[in-house]
């Protein structure tokens, strides 16, 4: 028989990692098909990033290698696959997944050593694949060099790699496992940033949702802490509550998963708010997305996207609030038509309506098959993107010497390179010192009694950091600052703190466990002299809830565990720090 290898790999997060779910999915329709069973035998599942030379060595004659490719593993698997190559030069190499370009113009970076690649879903081309193989016939392929396969529109030929026992040797790994759920495939929108699995603009395919349900019980039987969902908009579809309670019930049998994360549709609406509840209630909730992406209308029909009108998001999030259920916003850093103004003034306005704990900005990334990634489309607003090192935050770094890169738009036509500064900088003191809560009494104090714009308050705080260089807000701005500056020549973007774990932090988060771990009071203590300096009326309350607030135990409750207090506080618990109470 024909050995089969299937290669996904992804960091691990600590002592977290995710099970393999694209490649599970093409071994287990692949065998279900008989004819498949006769001629192959499929090997271990290849989902750790260890030394690439290690995996070859446990390799047993390889007949044909495929691998799963996203931003994430795009250049290890190039590396990977040319080992494969050079051990075994009659295997057969084949790449699919989102990361693989379509347009001829980025083919360029497909290796010369790979033998066919695959675009959209991978399933059924990749048995064809298989079928050609062991018949001595050359793959079909169209002219960007892809097997002529239609989307799947009867989703219940593909069985679940769940169910079918796909992941069961794997358990035995030491790892706490999180997994992956597709409840249906496709997405109505067509956003210009987005290439959901190269999903965007097509139909929604659902799967069935007793197979979903068996997934959900496999994963409370097997300890499963975290659910991802894959769905691009979860709550879309009106069996989406019906599946959450679902989930709900299988999580109070056998205490699994013990989370849920999940993209929810883009203009949220009562059964987004009916799901978010029962995950709430149920101590699953990771927040619920009430995302914009930009607030600038000039910049939405660039995107090709559309927000809900930003008093119904006032409403939501009042409503949201008032039964304590997380939620989190999303802008993105770099889009065509954004200024500096109109980043900041968005953030203003998502201020103004509410959003005060949980913003979080993104840089824009160009993927390699969505519209943005298009050369016409870059030219037409001006885009200047530099490869730069990809920041996976919480990631434990990997030890593979292997750097995965992104493209990262840096530059518009509308903000040049030193206003796109700017805008990151802000962004960085907004999410540190308003969404983590260090200065968000003061910040609110001042805007509601002195009428002080949220915009003017935290750039003047940028500018106090500027000027004021023995103070410890001070160490941080020039210690984000040169983060910044290292990343636009192509350092890294985020930083690792051994005080805090083997894992990495982004700006926002560092700057917030170099405060609140261990120097509470002296940041405190100079905010307030440089407070009163700026607003004398400013009073005492103030700034004494904005020291309450953020008052983290450490020794108290982790035992002095800066490393405890970081995985607690900040990344498993972004959206609900650990807060002593604040007595009225």
């Amino acid at each position: 028989m024909r050995n089969v290898y299937l290669v996904q790999v992804n960091n691990t997060f600590g002592d977290n990692c995710f099970l393999p779910y694209s490649v599970g999915l093409i071994q287990a329709y692949c065998q279900s098909l008989e004819w498949v069973n006769k001629e192959y035998y499929f090997k271990e599942l290849i989902y750790l990033r260890e030394r690439p030379d290690a995996i070859v060595e446990r390799m047993e004659n390889p007949d044909v290698v495929g691998f799963s490719c996203y931003i994430w593993n795009w250049e290890f698997n190039k590396v990977l696959a040319k080992k494969v190559r050079e051990s075994y030069p009659g295997c057969l190499i084949v790449f699919g997944g989102p990361h693989v370009p379509m347009s001829p113009e980025l083919q360029a970076d497909i290796p010369y050593y790979v033998d066919v690649v695959v675009h959209h879903e991978g399933e059924v081309a990749f048995s064809g694949i298989l079928r050609d193989r062991c018949s001595g016939i050359a793959v079909g392929f169209d002219s960007l060099g892809q097997p002529e396969v239609a989307r799947l529109n009867d989703l219940a030929v593909l069985p679940s790699p769940y169910l079918v026992g796909v992941f069961d040797p794997l358990l035995k790994a030491p790892y706490h496992f999180h997994a992956s759920q597709e409840t249906h495939r496709g997405c109505p929108y067509s956003c210009s940033f987005c290439d959901w699995g190269s999903a965007v603009m097509s139909k929604v395919r659902a799967f069935d949702g007793d197979r979903l349900i068996c997934e959900l019980v496999w994963m409370g039987q097997n300890k499963i802490e975290l659910l991802y969902s894959c769905d691009a908009n979860f709550g879309l579809l009106p069996r989406d509550l019906d599946l959450t309670k679902a989930m709900v019930a299988v999580k109070e049998k056998y205490g699994y998963p013990q989370q849920f994360r999940a993209a929810y549709a883009k203009n949220s609406n009562q059964r987004v708010l009916d799901i978010s509840r029962v995950v709430h209630r149920a101590g699953m909730s990771k927040g619920t997305t009430l995302s914009f992406q930009s607030m600038d209308g000039t910049t939405l029909r660039e995107i090709r996207r559309s927000n809900i009108k930003i008093e119904d998001f006032k409403s939501l999030l009042e409503t949201y609030r008032q039964e304590g259920i997380p939620t989190y916003t999303e802008l993105i850093l770099g889009l065509p038509g954004e200024t500096y103004d109109s980043f900041t003034h968005g953030i203003e306005t998502l201020l103004e309506a509410g959003q005060h704990e949980g913003l979080n900005i993104y840089l824009l990334a160009i993927l390699p098959n969505a519209e943005m990634g298009d050369v016409t489309y870059q030219a037409k607003h001006g885009m200047c993107a530099i490869w730069s090192p990809l920041l996976q935050q919480h990631a434990t770094p990997n030890q593979d010497g292997i750097q995965e890169r992104f493209r990262l738009c840096i530059e518009t036509a509308t903000m040049p390179t030193f206003d796109w500064v700017k805008a990151y900088m802000f962004a960085w003191a907004v999410q540190t010192f308003h969404g983590f809560g260090l200065l968000r009494e003061v910040a609110m104090y001042l805007h509601d009694v002195q009428g002080v714009l949220y915009r003017e308050f935290y750039e003047w705080l940028l500018q106090v950091a500027a000027q004021r260089p023995a103070t410890l807000l001070a160490e941080e701005y020039r210690r984000t600052l040169a983060i910044v500056k290292r990343g636009l020549v192509g350092g890294q973007w985020g930083e690792v703190d051994l005080r805090y774990g083997n894992i990495t932090w982004p700006t926002e988060e560092l700057t917030y466990l170099n405060i609140a771990a261990q120097q509470c009071e002296r940041f405190y203590d100079e905010m307030n002299i440089l407070l009163r300096l700026r607003w004398p009326d400013l009073v005492d309350v103030s700034i004494r809830v904005s020291w309450d607030r953020v008052q983290i135990r450490t020794s108290e409750e982790f035992g002095g565990d800066l490393e405890e207090f970081a995985r607690q506080a900040v990344w498993y618990a972004r959206k609900r720090l650990l807060q002593k109470p604040v007595e009225a």
